[in-house]
């Protein structure tokens, strides 16, 4: 009987534990989320987000009589660690806005290959292999490993069953 009753506990443990699992088109469809549903969750992005600008200047010039070859090279670089937490501020059809800090975000875009909501770039090289995207009104490049981050959210399952058993000696006269 202690056996019955050490196993129902561990089972309502185990199924009580939330998971990260990837945000995709068909969760929104089978948990019937709406727009105020999705702002409300918490997400996290399942990959490095390295958002790159800035400028070079690579030229030469002759003064005084001499060759002067200037290579200049000034870069920014924002750095979104894989399971860093945001939130959606805003939901535009199928593009998610999603903030990782104050007064910016990020554009996502459901994937049609797995759903999945990865980052959307507003343009791409295929040459470079490099998005561009825009972020605190500045315009970054990403490489396409970073384009390939997506979101996920918490899925907690709460399951509870209650049963009870007894075991009966019978009557006798």
């Amino acid at each position: 009987m202690k056996k019955i009753m050490y196993a129902l506990l561990a089972l309502s443990i185990l199924t009580s534990c939330s998971t990260k699992v990837p945000f995709t088109t068909k969760a929104l469809t089978d948990y019937k989320l709406t727009n105020d549903d999705v702002q409300k969750l918490q997400f996290y992005v399942k990959g490095d987000l390295v958002l790159t600008n800035g400028k070079s200047d690579n030229s030469t010039k002759t003064e005084g009589g001499e060759l002067i070859i200037k290579d200049e090279q000034n870069w920014n670089k924002v750095i979104i660690p894989s399971g860093t937490r945001g939130i959606v501020e805003k939901v535009d059809g199928d593009i998610l806005y999603v903030s990782f800090e104050e007064g910016k975000n990020l554009l996502f875009k459901a994937s049609p290959t797995d759903g999945k909501y990865r980052m959307k770039s507003e343009k791409f090289d295929p040459r470079k292999r490099m998005g561009t995207v825009t972020y605190g009104g500045e315009e970054f490049l990403v490489n396409s490993s970073g384009l390939q981050a997506f979101l996920m959210f918490k899925l907690k399952n709460s399951t509870k069953r209650q049963s009870s058993a007894r075991s009966v000696k019978g009557r006798k006269l």
